[in-house]
């Protein structure tokens, strides 16, 4: 039976050996890796907005808010967005650095 055109092509699979990039399990976990509440805690020192400011939430906001909040901050200032932001390589990674970190204080205060 064939395909009609709503149908998207086949992707092709993803072959380490062929393709040379080496075994996925050693740097897939890099991915996954959250930013520990300890070293949130040292990149938020000196902050003069709190993690609430930083991701746009108000102060008791639950935790989907703050998931949001997260996202659309992510999103304002992601180093591979700097073309539409207009910032800086060097200050949107610093800016993402203070959401991730903002993020993991939040997610350490409401026990997520």
């Amino acid at each position: 039976m064939a395909r009609g055109k709503g149908f998207a092509p086949a992707r092709k699979r993803y072959n380490p050996e062929v393709e040379g990039y080496g075994n996925p399990d050693e740097w897939a976990d890099i991915f996954n890796q959250v930013m520990g509440f300890s070293e949130a805690q040292e990149v938020m020192r000196g902050q003069k907005l709190g993690p609430w400011e930083i991701l746009g939430v108000e102060r008791g906001a639950s935790w989907d808010a703050v998931r949001k909040g997260y996202r659309a901050a992510v999103l304002a200032c992601h180093p591979d967005r700097i073309g539409e932001t207009g910032m800086t390589a060097a200050a949107a990674h610093e800016a993402l650095k203070k959401v991730n970190a903002a993020f993991a204080v939040l997610k350490h205060e409401l026990g997520k």
